[in-house]
């Protein structure tokens, strides 16, 4: 879905705004279940590939031997899933914090990160991070720079043939009491 498109079909900016913010939450909540799937894929591969190599191995061994070696595979099979997990974990903590992030019009996330306590961020089990708002709030407004605003950037008037406007009433009043001559 392109913004193009939603205007070829007439709608408001403010509707097409919140459109797109739906459209990228969906398409960031796809691709970390797509990341995560792979993750998964590529821990359990792994393990299966490390599996059989050890398999392989117990052909040539006596059974105290394979009992050892089992205890140790089961070590080493908790230990890989154990990580797999934080890294998963990690990974969907990135993606939440990086779609807040977007959500809050950051124009560049990386520095606003690392203006933030990233020890106080918590991932919580329906994909939210706790204290993140309170986060953004206070690096909006002591680097409000860093995020794109929602007021219009003020409009410039140039002069005409060479000669400067005078918007101001104020200066054009004082002049006109001084006796000086306006300067359009």
């Amino acid at each position: 879905m392109k913004r193009e498109d939603l205007k070829k079909l007439e709608l408001a900016d403010d509707v097409i705004d919140q459109i797109m913010k739906l459209h990228g939450q969906d398409i960031e909540a796809q691709k970390t279940q797509a990341e995560t799937a792979e993750k998964q894929v590529e821990t359990l591969q792994g393990q299966l590939k490390d599996a059989n190599k050890t398999i392989e191995g117990f052909k040539d061994l006596d059974v105290d031997a394979i009992k050892a070696a089992a205890d140790d595979w089961k070590g080493k099979a908790e230990q890989a899933q154990k990580d797999a997990e934080a890294q998963i974990q990690q990974l969907k903590f990135e993606h939440a914090l990086e779609g807040a992030l977007s959500g809050a019009k950051a124009k560049n996330p990386k520095a606003v990160k690392a203006l933030m306590d990233m020890e106080a961020l918590k991932l919580t089990d329906d994909g939210s991070i706790v204290g993140l708002k309170e986060q953004i709030e206070k690096v909006q407004s002591e680097n409000d720079y860093l995020f794109d605003s929602d007021t219009p950037a003020p409009k410039v008037v140039a002069g005409v043939q060479g000669k400067t406007i005078n918007l101001d009433s104020m200066t054009a009043a004082a002049r006109k009491a001084a006796g000086l001559v306006s300067e359009q």
